[in-house]
């Protein structure tokens, strides 16, 4: 049971990124030069082993990434990650072609000198909590702590 709630802790807003493990192992991924989106998911002998969350879920995250005033990855062709772009099999088809790349933000995020937060809009729901950049609550993975707005 750890494991499985030190897990879901990572996928708090990262104290210095402000974006969770998923996120940040998608980021990473890019910079490993993957550069297909499905590069990025999750799944058996994939690169990213994260299974916190699943396809749907994913998938939003990463829309997340590009679809936002200061994106830090940059190419999807398509979107937004829906039911509708995958029952068009020609948008779905654009979608798995795109080529991704990490854009200034996306670099310094993997460096470790940005914060997504600084530049973009946080409204998610994290285990009945509202995070907003006013109120956002980040988890320390060195320290293991949480980290009070």
């Amino acid at each position: 049971m750890r494991s499985s709630v030190v897990a879901l802790l990572e996928e708090l807003l990262g104290r210095s990124s402000a974006l969770g493990a998923t996120e940040m192992r998608m980021l990473e991924l890019l910079s490993a030069g993957q550069v297909h989106p499905y590069d990025l998911f999750p799944g058996h002998e994939k690169p990213n082993r994260r299974r916190t969350f699943g396809y749907w879920e994913t998938g939003v995250l990463l829309d997340g990434l590009a679809h936002c005033p200061m994106p830090a990855i940059s190419g999807p062709d398509d979107g937004p990650f829906d039911l509708d772009m995958h029952e068009d099999p020609e948008r779905h088809q654009r979608y798995k072609r795109s080529r991704l790349a990490l854009t200034g933000l996306g670099r310094a995020i993997v460096a470790g000198s940005g914060d997504f937060s600084q530049h973009n809009p946080i409204h998610r729901w994290w285990g009945g909590t509202e995070l907003t950049n006013e109120r956002l609550w980040r988890w320390d993975s060195e320290s293991r702590t949480l980290v009070a707005p």
